[in-house]
């Protein structure tokens, strides 16, 4: 807990002077004001968060935090649990979605180990082993996790952050088989929404299972007495190590001061919970496209962030964060590139 709290004091707010020389700049040039819309608020966004009001994004790189969970045995899930080391090895090959969106948009991909039940037979150069542990435990029966694996798996996307510190921003993604389950209950918890806003189907639940899955998350987060608990004990009794991991990236991408765009519902709870850790980090996040999960809206209200993307989506992985990629590099480029009225009738007149 004390290196969390160390990373909480290193993260600094954005800075307000560049965002406001970055609207005033907007302003000036040969056009309407705001009349870019999400663009400019995206370019505004970035200037704050690096400190200067002008900026070029020249590369990004992709982050999915791989685990298993043990509620898994609850049956809510139509998935077997060897798919999500099955997957994660297509993700590695450019097989699976996020894999062909991130080659065909030619952005690193790399894959965090950190906690599936098994191991990736094959060695991959993107692929990085950190595991914490073989999966959580089923939380219907027992918390997920220690208190020292939940830090283990936070510490180890902070880390893997400032491992890649060259690249100008980043977006993470996650694969576990019954993440959908960890993710609602980690937001039932800390919103006290209702239930039937927060879950959903995930990957194809038939009804049956989602009233089993419903059923699960509010005994167990009653049984934890979870509603009043902080965001790390909550992960530790119900989440998982791929939020985890995802927290820590958050938390890893507003110490360097880089945005972090976020993807659909799992992402948006692990970006929620980073919040609850450190409110700085809130001005470092990127909302990107609405996913199709019902909680998705919740977990945005929760964070009082935005998305500009609306694909009916609700894949995960980061595939809707991958395709935001083009447009905040865009975003950045109209303050920078875009003249003035005048010194374009000075051009061409």
């Amino acid at each position: 807990m004390n290196r969390i709290k160390e990373i909480q004091e290193s993260i600094v707010s954005v800075d307000k002077k560049s965002m406001e020389e970055c609207k005033q700049i907007l302003d000036s040039r040969m056009k309407p004001e705001k009349s870019l819309g999400v663009l400019e608020d995206l370019a505004i966004k970035v200037a704050g968060i690096t400190g200067r009001p002008l900026n070029e994004l020249k590369s990004g790189c992709h982050f999915i935090a791989s685990a298993d969970n043990g509620v898994i045995e609850e049956g809510v899930s139509s998935c077997p649990i060897e798919y999500t080391r099955i997957v994660s090895e297509a993700m590695l090959n450019s097989f699976a979605a996020i894999g062909i969106l991130c080659k065909s948009l030619n952005i690193p991909l790399n894959l965090i180990d950190i906690g599936i039940k098994g191991e990736i037979p094959r060695e991959y150069e993107n692929l990085y082993i950190k595991k914490v542990a073989y999966g959580t435990k089923n939380f219907a029966k027992e918390p997920a996790m220690t208190l020292d694996e939940v830090i283990s798996a936070i510490l180890v996307g902070i880390n893997i952050i400032k491992e890649k510190k060259e690249y100008d921003f980043y977006s993470n993604g996650e694969m576990g088989i019954a993440n959908t389950t960890t993710s609602s209950a980690v937001l039932y918890a800390i919103t006290k929404e209702d239930i039937e806003k927060v879950v959903g189907c995930g990957a194809g639940l038939s009804d049956e299972g989602l009233r089993r899955k419903k059923e699960i998350i509010k005994e167990s987060c009653i049984r934890y007495n979870l509603f009043d608990k902080n965001p790390i004990e909550i992960l530790r009794c119900v989440g998982g190590l791929d939020i985890a991991c995802m927290v820590g990236l958050y938390l890893g991408a507003a110490v360097e001061r880089k945005p972090m765009l976020i993807d659909g519902f799992i992402s948006a709870v692990a970006a929620l919970v980073a919040t609850k850790i450190e409110p700085k980090v809130k001005d470092y996040l990127i909302g990107t496209h609405m996913s199709e999960e019902p909680g998705m809206k919740v977990v945005m209200e929760a964070l009082g962030l935005k998305t500009f993307l609306h694909m009916e989506m609700r894949l995960g992985e980061g595939t809707g964060a991958v395709l935001a990629y083009p447009i905040l590099k865009a975003a950045v480029q109209i303050p920078k590139t875009m003249k003035t009225r005048d010194e374009v009738y000075e051009i061409f007149q």
